[in-house]
This record gives structure tokens, C-alpha cells and sequence, in this order.
């Protein structure tokens, strides 16, 4: 049953497919719980679907082309939807009906839960060091790392990890055809071959941040940049808490004011995961 409510969800939300209409996708959950109380056959959903006013969904199921196309990218394992095993549960948890039904993906997702790790790109090579410690420190406390594939924070953080023989997840900006990744998973909302771009980035961004426990930010410029804005966006929507090193920029000090718990050497990180564990239920995250 499952397996083809995957179908339905690729069918009408993997962006990429060649579809004639693009269903309102903040509607997956009401589709999903439709189908799972009918609990009936793929050939059945049109019908069930249209009976529950869901008329262009039902009219996109019709269309084998578009049905096969979805079957097809599933059955060679580039597609993860939020019924399967392997998403990240807190997307749903945190997001809701904002989650994405359907991504793209290459590898294996991580099972276990996520510290994100984000940053700048431009850092010199202590906050480079500080970076792979945290990705390091992350993977000896039971934790994957999620982050965003950049140059610089990101990366960084992913190399310890691996370097630990840690579990890595990014979020990509850009089509999961051009990932390059060894022992690491991808997963992109956007078309296969779709260039970067400044909305697919924030979008990543957001999913970095509503997918783990914490998020570590290595390095950010003050009121400039995707960092200090993807921050800004998770303290507003309550994404997940934040930890930041403390460089004594005015960043670091701002983020620190918006309620960030500082740290200054990655051996910090589990006291801070502590702390935040602690205060999650008063700010009702997680």
C-alpha cells in the first residue's frame, strides 16, 4: 500500500516529471491520509481522490505516461518519498504539510538523527579546523551530519565526519544530477539537471535546519549572506535550536542574543546538545 502512495506522491509532486499541471503540494498529507482510510489499489485512487474533491490529482493519477515516468525513477532508487523509510522524520514533525512529498535522491539516506552543520564559504584555517572537529565531535556522539554541500563550513564539517566514518547528508541547491558523492547521501528538491539558484538555495536551507536535532553554525557575516538569512529564518520558524561558535564577531554575538548557544571548541558540543535538549520543550521545538 505504502509503496504505491509513493507512486501517487512522486506522480504529482517530484519536480522534474512532465506534468501538465502542478498540484498544490501543500496538500500531500490530506491525499495521503484519503488513500491510507480507502486502503485500496493504485487503479482505485482517480476515483477515490476525485470522491474526495481532489479533481486535478485524480486527473494527473489517469495519465499513464506521467504515472509511468514516477514508477519508473522509483524503481531505480533516485526517489524518496515521505512515506518511506529513510525520511527524515523531523522534516514532517517540524514542517508538516510544508514538507516535501517527494525528493530526489542518490545513496543511502543516514538512519541515524542529524547535527546540521552550516557556515560561510570564505573561512580561514582555524575556523576550517573547527569545522571538521564539530563533524568529527558529531559522529563520535551517535549523531550524522546534514548540511549544504558548500565550499568552506560545509564541507568541512562533512570531511570530519567522514573522517570518523560518520554518516552525511546534504540537502543540494541544485539538481541531483550533478552531485558528486562518495559515502555520502544527496537529496535535492529541484528538477535532476536544474542549475543553482538563490531560491533553491534558502529552500535548502530550511530543510538543513527543520531536519536536525541542533545546527552548528561554524562562521557567518553579520546581516549579509545565506547563512545569517537561513539562520534569521530558523529562529523566526522555530526550525530546530541553534548553536554557534563563539568568534566574537558581531555575528556570533548577535546569534547569541536571538538565543544561540555559543561554544568555542568543538569538545563543547555535547554540553550544548544537553542544553538545548533541555530547552526545547519550553520553546516548543522538536
Amino acid at each position: 500500500m505504502l509503496e504505491e502512495i509513493s507512486v501517487c506522491l512522486a506522480t504529482l509532486y517530484l519536480r522534474g516529471l512532465n506534468r501538465p499541471t502542478q498540484p498544490l503540494r501543500r496538500r500531500w498529507t490530506r491525499i495521503v491520509s484519503c488513500l491510507r482510510l480507502a486502503d485500496t489499489s493504485f487503479d482505485d485512487f482517480p476515483i477515490i481522490l476525485r470522491s474526495s474533491g481532489f479533481h486535478e490529482e485524480a486527473l494527473l493519477l489517469e495519465s499513464k505516461e506521467l504515472v509511468g515516468q514516477a514508477r519508473s525513477e522509483i524503481e531505480r532508487q533516485r526517489v524518496l518519498t515521505s512515506v518511506e523509510e529513510g525520511y527524515p522524520t523531523r522534516w514532517i514533525e517540524r514542517l508538516k504539510e510544508g514538507a516535501p512529498p517527494a525528493v530526489w535522491i542518490s545513496g543511502s539516506p543516514p538512519s541515524s538523527a542529524f547535527v546540521g552543520i552550516v557556515g560561510s564559504r570564505q573561512i580561514d584555517a582555524e575556523t576550517r579546523q573547527f569545522a571538521e572537529e564539530i563533524g568529527r565531535e558529531s559522529t563520535r556522539l551517535g549523531f550524522g551530519v546534514i548540511s549544504g554541500g558548500a565550499t568552506g563550513s560545509d564541507l568541512a564539517g562533512t570531511k570530519g565526519a567522514l573522517l570518523s566514518n560518520g554518516s552525511v547528508l546534504e540537502i543540494l541547491p541544485y539538481g541531483i544530477d550533478h552531485f558528486v558523492g562518495i559515502d555520502k547521501c544527496g537529496i535535492s528538491v529541484a528538477a535532476p539537471r536544474e542549475e543553482f539558484s538563490s531560491a533553491l538555495a534558502m529552500e535548502r536551507n530550511g530543510l538543513i535546519y527543520a531536519g536536525s536535532e541542533n545546527t552548528v553554525i561554524i562562521q557567518s557575516r553579520f546581516k549579509e549572506g545565506g547563512t545569517w538569512h537561513g539562520a534569521l529564518e530558523a529562529v523566526r520558524r522555530k526550525l530546530c535550536p541553534l548553536i554557534v561558535r563563539h568568534d566574537h564577531s558581531e555575528a556570533s554575538r548577535a546569534l547569541i542574543g536571538l538565543g544561540a548557544f555559543p561554544i568555542s571548541h568543538a569538545q563543547e558540543l555535547a554540553s550544548a546538545l544537553n542544553h538545548t535538549q533541555a530547552q526545547r520543550g519550553l520553546f516548543n521545538i522538536g
